[in-house]
């Protein structure tokens, strides 16, 4: 009888796990198409620009920091917020023979899965939406990057994006969008499985240009508004 319920017991829990899944996550979870206008924006306050499409904001299945350091360079996940920029250093924190100058920086990683919205549908627009909590206009000045598949080259989305912050309201603070249309609805039309961004601010002065963002606290989005 043991041996019986044991199985049992075993294929309830993994079916409890997949029902409690993130299903914006998951690469076998589709999104519906636009028969009426629906919002699934999760945390992220984005203003509709047609009341008419319906927008839905999709996690990253894959998020963390890249730490570049002349001898220390690894990545780092689970941390609530990072700061993007260059700073000098430090032997205790970064286990270096030589510190200081020229420092190191950091590197937000994303990546997401256009092939969870439906085939045949209009991008209207597409956003990527990070969180700051202290400077949220100094994201414009950070450089994006993003790639469409694993082994395809980077590119730069600079002249694609729009930096821009929401509507005012005490929800919709510290958040910033970057307009990446072009590129994200390429990587939905052409079905492609992981789309890869990539945020940083350029290594000049250390210390003198950080921004910090959010990375498990309130994590950014890609959000498609389509119909």
């Amino acid at each position: 009888m043991i041996k019986r319920v044991i199985p049992v017991l075993f294929l309830a829990l993994i079916v409890s796990a997949a029902a409690c899944a993130d299903p914006l996550k998951q690469s076998g979870r589709k999104i519906s198409p636009c028969l009426s206008p629906t919002t699934k924006l999760r945390i992220v306050p984005y203003p509709r620009e047609d009341p008419n499409t319906c927008a839905v904001a999709v996690a990253p299945f894959d998020l963390g920091v890249w730490t570049e350091a002349p001898m220390n360079s690894h990545m780092i996940r689970g941390g609530k917020r990072i700061q993007l920029g260059c700073k000098p250093l430090s032997a205790p924190a970064d286990n270096c023979d030589t510190c200081g100058l020229p420092g190191h920086s950091n590197t937000l990683v994303m990546n997401f899965d256009p092939s969870v919205y439906p085939e045949d549908l209009t991008v209207r627009r597409a956003v990527l939406a990070v969180w700051s909590p202290d400077n949220p206009r100094a994201l414009n000045d950070v450089q994006l990057r993003g790639r469409l598949g694993v082994g395809n080259e980077m590119q730069s989305l600079a002249r694609q994006r729009e930096g821009m912050l929401p509507a005012s309201g005490r929800s919709a603070e510290g958040w910033i969008f970057f307009d990446v249309t072009n590129f994200a609805a390429r990587a939905i039309n052409e079905r492609r499985n992981s789309i890869h961004f990539e945020l940083s601010v350029p290594c000049q002065t250390p210390a003198d240009n950080l921004v910090t963002v959010g990375v498990t606290e309130k994590e950014p989005h890609l959000v498609i508004e389509y119909f």
